[in-house]
């Protein structure tokens, strides 16, 4: 009978011991630590220093990744971009993408990136659409808390940017926070129902392809969202923002493609319109990408000298304004 009690309270400290070891694995999972040291060769996301961080919004786990400057200080203060993806099945690889498409411009500039993963590895929710509602702007808002409980995050320049239905969250965004100093999208644009008028005046970056066949150029329904002119669209935020309804428009070629450009006040530097400008609170532009789709990066990837532009385009755009 000793024998036998001996032996169970072994078998109980060995049982004991192996789940607090498996408690403690999983608890370290959760920590900040590199994409490399804990991504699997299914996720196909072991790239280049992220972090990848796991935090709990309005009550659900999600993640997202975080890429540093090369020269990070911790004791400096740095300007902040969200990244969003667009709609699919790209799971961890769709927001670990923003490494190769904007690290170099985040290095270069010194910002700190954020790149958000969507729920289930999905969609983004954008209100209105006839997709399964989530609270992304939650999540959006708990990532920032996050960010400027760790790092020293310049609170006058956090931007945002997104493609497809990344691009729809970052016009959602604009609607339901006041925190944004001016946001960039791809391959989207206001919807027709967008409340236009709950968006505090914000510069605004558009970028479309001609020949985007998800979300036309000209006009469409996806998601039960009816979009009528990705043009037109811009020229209404430029209004919103006090611009004179007529922009300036410039085209100018990368390699032997077109790029189509509309800007409603101009930065000071350029002598045109400057009674407008004096009106026009902030700086709306356009681009039309002649012979591109909806898939802009990719697209635009192999094409010499095209990223570079956009993305020198954007960045410049950005560090032009703060609230």
């Amino acid at each position: 009978m000793k024998k036998l009690l001996a032996y169970m309270i072994l078998l109980h400290l060995f049982l004991f011991t192996a789940c607090n070891k498996e408690n403690i694995y999983n608890e370290t999972l959760n920590q900040d630590k590199p994409i490399s040291a804990l991504t699997t060769a299914a996720d196909n996301c072991a790239t280049d220093g992220l972090i990848e961080k796991t935090l709990t919004a309005c009550g659900v786990e999600r993640k997202f990744y975080i890429q540093l400057p090369v020269g990070f200080n911790p004791d400096s203060t740095y300007p902040l971009v969200f990244a969003f993806h667009g709609k699919g099945s790209g799971h961890k690889n769709k927001a670990c993408a923003w490494k190769e498409r904007i690290g170099e411009w985040v290095d270069e500039n010194k910002f700190i990136g954020v790149y958000g993963r969507a729920y289930l590895d999905s969609f983004w929710y954008v209100h209105g659409a006839c997709l399964e509602e989530i609270d992304d702007i939650c999540y959006i808002e708990s990532i920032k808390s996050n960010m400027e409980s760790y790092y020293h995050i310049d609170a006058s320049r956090i931007y945002a940017m997104g493609t497809s239905n990344g691009g729809g969250l970052t016009l959602d965004l604009s609607t339901q926070v006041n925190w944004l100093a001016a946001i960039t999208t791809l391959a989207a644009y206001p919807w027709e129902l967008f409340p236009l008028e709950e968006v505090p005046v914000l510069p605004y970056f558009q970028i479309h392809g001609a020949l985007d066949g998800t979300i036309p150029y000209h006009g469409g329904t996806l998601f039960c969202l009816d979009f009528v002119d990705a043009y037109e669209a811009c020229q209404a935020w430029a209004s919103h923002n006090l611009c004179t309804a007529t922009g300036i428009g410039t085209s100018f070629l990368i390699d032997t493609y077109v790029i189509n450009k509309t800007t409603w006040c101009s930065p000071p530097l350029i002598p045109i319109l400057p009674v407008s400008c004096k009106k026009c609170k902030k700086e709306t532009i356009h681009y039309q990408l002649e012979g591109i789709g909806h898939t802009i990066y990719d697209q635009i990837a192999p094409i010499p000298g095209y990223k570079e532009r956009i993305n020198d385009d954007i960045f410049k755009f950005f560090k032009r304004h703060r609230l």
